[in-house]
C-alpha cells in the first residue's frame, strides 16, 4: 500500500505538477481566474443577502424575534432582492469585465476598453432585445460560459487588430482618453460585424439566441 501511495505520489509531482504549473501560465488561465476574482466580492455579498430575504426559522415558528425577521422579509422582499439581482443575478457582467480587463492587460491593451469590450460583446449574444427591454435572464450563472467564450474572442480581435496597426491613430497633442476611445472603434465594428450576424444567423435556423443554442 506504501508502495502503490508513493507511485501515485511520484507521478503526481512528475507530470500532473507540471503540467499544472503550465497550464496556471497560460494567459487565458490567468484571465479567467481573474474574472471570477473579480467577481467574488459582489457573489459574496449577494449570497449573504439571501440569509436576510430568506430567514433561517420555520413560517410557523412563535419566536418573536424570528416571527418579526419572517414578517419583514415577507412584507420587503423585492426591495430586499435588489442587492442580490444586482449582485449575483448580473455576476456575469462583472466576469466578462474581469476577464476582458486581464486578458486586455496581458495583450498591452487599455484593461478598461478591453473589459467594456468583452461585456459588449457578451450582451449581443446573450442579451436580447424585444418590446423595449433587455433580457437579464444569461446575466446569471446561466450565461458564465457565453461569457467566457465572447470575453476571449472579442479581446483577441482587439489584439490582433492592435498589433497589426488596424486602428485609428490621433495625433500626440489629442488627450490620451479620446486617443483611446477612437483607437477602440474599429475593434468595436469588428466584434459588433461578427457576432451579431453569427447571432441573428443563428436565431434564424434555430429560432433561439445563441446562448440557448448552446443548450
Amino acid at each position: 500500500m506504501s508502495s502503490l501511495y508513493q507511485s501515485m505520489v511520484a507521478v503526481i509531482e512528475q507530470s500532473i505538477t507540471p503540467l499544472a504549473a503550465k497550464l496556471g501560465q497560460q494567459k487565458y488561465v490567468i484571465a479567467i481566474r481573474d474574472g471570477f476574482t473579480a467577481a467574488l466580492p459582489f457573489m459574496i455579498i449577494g449570497s449573504f443577502m439571501l440569509v436576510f430575504i430568506f430567514p433561517p426559522f420555520s413560517a410557523d415558528t412563535t419566536n418573536s424575534f424570528a416571527r418579526g425577521w419572517l414578517d419583514f422579509s415577507e412584507t420587503y422582499r423585492e426591495q430586499l432582492m435588489l442587492p442580490f439581482n444586482l449582485s449575483m443575478g448580473v455576476m456575469t457582467f462583472f466576469i466578462s469585465v474581469g476577464i476582458g480587463a486581464s486578458l486586455g492587460r496581458q495583450f498591452n491593451l487599455d484593461p478598461g476598453m478591453s473589459g467594456l469590450l468583452a461585456f459588449m460583446a457578451f450582451l449581443l449574444v446573450a442579451a436580447p432585445y424585444a418590446d423595449g427591454k433587455i433580457s437579464t435572464q444569461y446575466l446569471s450563472g446561466q450565461g458564465i460560459f457565453t461569457a467566457l467564450i465572447t470575453a476571449i474572442y472579442s479581446t483577441r480581435v482587439y489584439a490582433w487588430l492592435k498589433q497589426n496597426n488596424v486602428t485609428i491613430r490621433l495625433p500626440k497633442e489629442v488627450p490620451t482618453g479620446v486617443a483611446r476611445s477612437f483607437e477602440i472603434l474599429i475593434p468595436v465594428m469588428v466584434v459588433i460585424g461578427t457576432l451579431h450576424p453569427l447571432n441573428l444567423f443563428i436565431e434564424a435556423q434555430t429560432g433561439r439566441i445563441s446562448r440557448q443554442a448552446n443548450r
